[in-house]
């Protein structure tokens, strides 16, 4: 149940509904000032130069280090995250969102630093496949010629917080405790704290950045429904950092 009030809650003060509101109450009520308010948040959060300020602002200080600077450590942690499930002709299968998380785990095992690479057990309730994200990678791992002795998965987990808990589990009897962590770099302060609170000592390994280094056209001061979707889910992110703040402290 937590897990779909995690995933409901912010809509409630995404742009999309409150302009929606607005638009609906400004005709209704006949109030010009609630469309002009409405078109202004609009015009902010559709800028393509404030969404990627915003993720720029939660990309801020992860930087990707080369693998041979990577520290020796007791196992890479995969979060998960990077999957989706679709219709094909033989029923459901997964399909690729973002890679990167995957391939920063591969490149890290095939480096010879990190003798465990673990991926975590992914799987929302509402998904309808058996299999977890982590059993699905673990055999992509394998394709890629990666060692199964050195892969493990944990438990089923559905967010950040069970995932940190869950690799906890899976290392307390072999008393490891010195972690790459590989996320996008986006999650990656708040998934570092979620870890270090279970007692990691944490190297992190951030992929999957968002912010192009572009320079800025036209482009960037029309607004675009692309921009928006990145406003809020920078929001998503800020609410989660929020959260956590408060319930780890």
């Amino acid at each position: 149940m937590m897990i779909y009030l995690n995933k409901i809650l912010p809509y409630l003060i995404y742009p999309t509904t409150i302009i929606l509101v607005l638009l609906i109450a400004g005709l209704f009520l006949k109030k010009r000032v609630l469309l002009i308010v409405a078109t202004t948040i609009f015009l902010i959060t559709s800028n393509p130069l404030i969404s990627d300020q915003m993720i720029g602002y939660l990309e801020a200080g992860q930087l990707k280090n080369p693998v041979d600077e990577v520290q020796k450590a007791d196992a890479i942690v995969v979060l998960s995250g990077m999957l989706t499930t679709i219709e094909t002709s033989k029923g459901l299968d997964f399909e690729w969102l973002d890679p990167d998380r995957f391939f920063g785990g591969v490149e890290l095992i095939r480096a010879d630093k990190v003798p465990l690479l673990i991926f975590t057990g992914g799987k929302l309730p509402w998904q309808k496949i058996n299999s977890t994200e982590g059993e699905v990678l673990a055999k992509y791992a394998k394709n890629f010629g990666v060692d199964p002795n050195v892969i493990q998965i944990t438990k089923e987990v559905q967010n950040t917080e069970d995932e940190a808990k869950a690799v906890k589990e899976l290392l307390t009897s072999k008393n490891l405790n010195k972690i790459i962590l590989v996320t996008s770099a986006f999650h990656m302060p708040r998934a570092k704290r979620l870890f270090e609170k279970q007692g990691f000592v944490v190297e992190p390994y951030p992929v999957d950045f968002k912010v192009e280094a572009n320079t800025i056209t036209i482009l960037d001061f029309l607004p675009s429904a692309f921009a928006m979707k990145n406003f809020e889910f920078a929001m998503r992110e800020l609410l989660g950092r929020a959260y956590y703040q408060i319930k780890v402290q």
